[in-house]
């Protein structure tokens, strides 16, 4: 994905060496995250497919380290410099590499979970694209408070379906620390937050069809949230809570 302002500028967002390149790098972290995972049988049906097909995730981590290497010569030291931090942080989130007797990942400090896979995410579908352009980040900072408000309720969902899991392992993420009821109530200020941007955008640039899609997400986003209370299979959360990422992203390619 990149970033609205930059379609409006039209820039031609798809299909360059950054994009190549953070998806490499999301193969690479995505599968590394399984590699290490250790999980209990059955309580996954990703984890325990990841566990019967382990052999598959070294392959696919070093086809992505290759991409991601041969994509740095197309890239300015703005955006390696980025990437290094965020590949550090996404790295910290599953390694224990930190120096903390109990809490050696970032994983494991709860509530900071739940930001940090926020702002990575803004991070990486909006200053990427801003510092591969040139651009200026105060120029794009309502589509970065747009994207952390997006993805927070995404993963707050997958927190609330992992709540027994991580109580197990003592991470205490926001469902947990705050109680259910709370939680939702933190998603709906965060989908009421994500509508006003919307319309803040609008001000700045008054597209009608543009917020018009801005809450037709809005909507979608709801509805997702509503139907994750009744299931918390892996199909559904990857279908249609990873999937809004996808729609966001068709939504904002297709106007």
């Amino acid at each position: 994905m990149a970033t609205e302002k930059l379609l409006l500028d039209h820039f031609p967002v798809f299909g360059n060496a950054l994009h190549i390149f953070v998806a490499a790098n999301t193969v690479v972290i995505y599968n590394l995250h399984y590699y290490i995972k250790r999980l209990p049988a059955g309580v996954s049906d990703r984890a325990d497919w990841s566990r019967e097909h382990k052999w598959i995730h070294p392959f696919l981590i070093i086809a992505g380290c290759l991409i991601s290497g041969i994509c740095l010569f197309s890239l300015n030291w703005s955006v390696i410099a980025v990437s290094i931090g965020l590949g550090i942080l996404s790295l910290g989130y599953s390694l224990p590499i930190l120096p903390f007797p109990q809490k050696k990942r970032l994983k494991d400090w709860g509530i900071l979970k739940l930001i940090l896979l926020s702002l990575v995410w803004a991070s990486v579908t909006v200053l990427m694209p801003i510092f591969f352009w040139e651009k200026h980040f105060a120029d794009y900072e309502v589509e970065f408070l747009l994207r952390f408000c997006f993805m927070l309720p995404l993963c707050a969902a997958f927190d609330i379906r992992d709540m027994e899991t991580d109580k197990q392992q003592q991470i205490y993420t926001l469902p947990n620390a705050i109680g259910l009821k709370n939680t939702y109530r933190l998603i709906d200020l965060f989908l009421l937050s994500f509508g006003i941007l919307a319309i803040w955008q609008y001000l700045r640039y008054p597209i009608p069809l543009r917020l018009v899609s801005a809450f037709v997400i809005l909507a979608l986003l709801k509805v997702v949230i509503h139907f994750s209370k009744k299931s918390n299979s892996d199909i559904f959360y990857l279908l249609f809570i990873d999937g809004m990422m996808l729609v966001y992203a068709i939504f904002i390619g297709l106007i």
